[in-house]
């Protein structure tokens, strides 16, 4: 299928970059959508809601843990409806045993790459501990977040050269605007997103945490 984005490339058509190292950034829409971007450093986390749910994608490191949640609790965050977990990268998953064990997490979402690491053995214990749902993604999921529609983008091939383009995407539809989170996807991953039939992108999170290497020139 042609992409409504085109080969203008992600970064010309996206209109921001999001990068932000000291402070989190909050965005909210005229209709209640707050999503937050939480400065921490060469890590990933990011606070969607809309409603009363809620999701966060990512936890950043393990080092992060503390700060993230005493940010999720000035939110006034005490359950998370769902947690996302791009790919098993320490700089992404790092702090999520210790949000698990934390916060009660309705679902946890992960790609179905695996990397037998100490992380994932934790996590997996607190999983199994609390009994939380735990999906691994093989295909697309859509779910509803309020009145928003999300829709988790699961890699379309069973391999791939490097570990992060088995990243999950978040493609968020708020309305009329569109919102696209990469996880860490390189070249592979997002060619062969430009593929697909998305809409045009509002807001773009680029990957890496906005590397000016984290997009191909395509």
């Amino acid at each position: 299928m042609k992409s409504k984005i085109g080969k203008v490339g992600f970064v010309i058509f996206i209109g921001i970059v999001l990068f932000f190292l000291l402070r989190p950034l909050v965005s909210e829409t005229k209709d209640k959508t707050k999503i937050v971007f939480f400065g921490l450093g060469k890590a990933d986390s990011i606070y969607i809601e809309n409603g009363n749910k809620n999701m966060l994608i990512d936890t950043g490191l393990k080092s992060n843990k503390k700060a993230l949640s005493l940010k999720l609790q000035a939110l006034k965050v005490r359950k998370i409806d769902y947690l996302v977990l791009t790919h098993p990268d320490k700089d992404h998953i790092g702090a999520a045993s210790y949000i698990l064990d934390e916060f009660d997490v309705g679902e946890l979402i992960q790609s179905a790459h695996i990397k037998e690491t100490k992380r994932e053995a934790r996590i997996q214990k607190v999983v199994d501990e609390k009994k939380i749902k735990n999906t691994r993604l093989t295909e697309d999921r859509q779910l509803d977040l309020g009145d928003l529609t999300i829709t988790i983008i699961a890699p379309q091939r069973e391999e791939y050269k490097k570990d992060n383009d088995y990243s999950l995407l978040t493609l968020v539809e708020d309305g009329e605007l569109h919102y696209l989170f990469a996880g860490d996807a390189e070249k592979e991953l997002l060619e062969e997103t430009l593929e697909l039939d998305l809409p045009m992108i509002d807001l773009y999170k680029v990957p890496h945490h906005g590397r000016e290497n984290a997009n191909s020139e395509k």
